[in-house]
């Protein structure tokens, strides 16, 4: 099993992620693109202690951009990978 440091990046706090840990007891994480669901539920649970229910996750990929440094070559965004991590109910993550 991998080490959660290698899972998970960072928690993702926009205002879309803040809505969902207010109402749906749901947080989102950055994770790396080669994690899986099964790797996402376990380094939430080693991390912070609490029961996963359920686990989705999402692959944003590259958009190209016109680089004006570069006299107008193409260039790419990042290649990302959410998770939107469902917690049992009682259960919360403190981010702040």
């Amino acid at each position: 099993m991998k080490e959660p440091v290698t899972i998970l990046k960072e928690a993702l706090l926009t205002e879309k992620a803040t809505m969902l840990s207010a109402n749906l007891n749901q947080y989102v994480f950055s994770v790396y693109p080669q994690a899986t669901k099964t790797n996402v539920k376990n380094a939430i649970e080693q991390t912070f202690g609490v029961k996963v229910n359920k686990v989705n996750t999402l692959i944003q990929k590259p958009k190209t951009k016109r680089d004006r440094m570069r006299r107008g070559k193409l260039g790419y965004t990042a290649l990302s990978k959410k998770a939107i991590i469902t917690l049992k109910a009682g259960d919360s993550i403190d981010l702040a």
